[in-house]
């Protein structure tokens, strides 16, 4: 089983020994605060043979196995049905988070104005009464 490291912001780094299909990125530490993973370089000696192929070694994120050759990275990122990285990908990535969630936030906030519309005026003018008195709502995605 692989071996991940997190970093509790509390208590530091810590180690998790989890099955590939137990992994997650945010795990709790002890004290009950979330925790993100660490990506941690490893080290390998590579025989000088091995040298030339172009790959520096390291650890597969999703089997663990140790990566030294370049047809052993085709053959881990084929069958996890991974891609190469390329520099972008993580700023692509969080750009499309943040528009994907503008769009949910726009589309909550239609919701409510129709839903809020549609409601009898009694029962609006109610809730504007207890916005007003002080009353919260929270947004809660599920």
């Amino acid at each position: 089983m692989p071996r991940y490291v997190y970093c509790c912001p509390k208590h530091g780094r810590f180690e998790r020994i989890l099955r590939v299909s137990d992994h997650r990125r945010i795990v709790e530490c002890e004290c009950g605060t979330d925790s993100p993973q660490v990506i941690t370089p490893i080290t390998v000696v590579i025989p000088s043979h091995m040298s030339a192929t172009g790959v520096s070694a390291y650890e597969s994120p999703v089997s663990g196995e140790i990566i030294t050759t370049q047809r052993q990275r085709a053959n881990d990122l084929a069958a996890h049905d991974c891609i190469e990285y390329e520099p972008g990908m993580k700023q692509d990535t969080d750009r499309r988070v943040i528009e994907d969630d503008a769009r949910l936030d726009k589309l909550v906030d239609e919701t409510f104005d129709r839903e809020f519309t549609a409601m009898p005026s009694d029962k609006r003018e109610a809730l504007v009464n207890e916005i007003a008195s002080g009353a919260t709502a929270e947004t809660v995605r599920i």
